[in-house]
């Protein structure tokens, strides 16, 4: 029985040692060595990205970060490698960023997919771990125009001190009548209070004045309205007698006789 046990505990730690280089070798083939390399040089700090940090590509994960170092050329830029999956399609046109992992900490590489019409990113002889172009940082920018904002500000405090030297005199006279007025309008609050009074009651009167106005124009308007009424019956009336006055006309032209004396036409015995 004793023997038995030996050799189970013997076949268990076989297995578990054969589990284990499996899985180290899928790692290495996978993670390490099997997947597509690539390099991305960021021009701003990458806190909280170490060796594992994760890569994904459009919020998939799809890969690891392998390592990073500075940029033997410029101290500024951190060279980062990573290793992806054979099959994610990472073209010419795909943009990496630092993306951070939240309340899980720490950082990871986020890969966006590119147009579909850009090429695939492959790598060649010349280049074996061809480079991802990194995404602009937020706020970059702004750092990098901070210094020639800082210069700009203090050339226009300067140009603003000697504006004041060469003016002092000026500046103070002004101030000096500013205050005189300020002083003088102290004086005549009560006149000014008095004024702020008659000026609104102007503008009450003003109001009434307005309302009257508007009632007589009113009143004017109807009585336009009626006189042009008058009018235009009278008007009426001057057409409806013109024309009787046409039509006598005519009968009088026709045959005068008969239109003055009655009967026959003239030149007819009467019967």
């Amino acid at each position: 029985m004793e023997t038995r046990a030996n050799y189970l505990m013997i076949g268990g730690f076989i297995l578990g040692a054969l589990a284990f280089i499996f899985i180290f070798v899928f790692w290495i083939t996978n993670i390490a060595g099997g997947g597509n390399r690539y390099q991305i040089v960021f021009d701003s700090s990458v806190a909280g990205l170490t060796a594992g940090s994760r890569v994904g590509f459009n919020g998939i994960k799809v890969g690891e970060v392998q390592s990073f170092q500075l940029d033997l050329k410029d101290a500024r830029k951190v060279r980062v490698v990573i290793s992806v999956s054979d099959n994610v399609p990472i073209r010419e046109d795909s943009l990496a960023t630092i993306k951070s992992m939240g309340l899980a900490g720490g950082s990871g590489v986020e890969i966006t997919p590119g147009t579909p019409t850009s090429p695939l990113l492959v790598a060649t002889d010349e280049i074996p771990i061809p480079t991802i172009e990194a995404a602009p940082m937020a706020g970059a920018g702004i750092f990098d125009a901070a210094p020639a904002a800082l210069n700009t500000a203090n050339a226009f405090i300067k140009r603003l001190d000697a504006l004041i030297a060469a003016n002092e005199k000026e500046i103070s006279d002004i101030m000096t009548n500013v205050q005189g007025f300020t002083t003088m309008l102290e004086g005549k609050n009560e006149e000014i209070d008095q004024a702020i009074v008659d000026l609104r009651a102007g503008a009450e009167d003003f109001r009434g004045i307005s309302a009257k106005l508007d009632k007589n124009l009113d009143e004017l308007t109807l009585e336009a309205k009626k006189g042009m009424q008058d009018f235009s019956a009278a008007m009426r009336q001057a057409r409806r007698t013109a024309a009787t006055m046409d039509r006598v006309l005519r009968k009088f032209e026709a045959n005068p006789t008969s239109f003055m004396f009655g009967g026959s036409r003239a030149g007819q015995p009467r019967r």
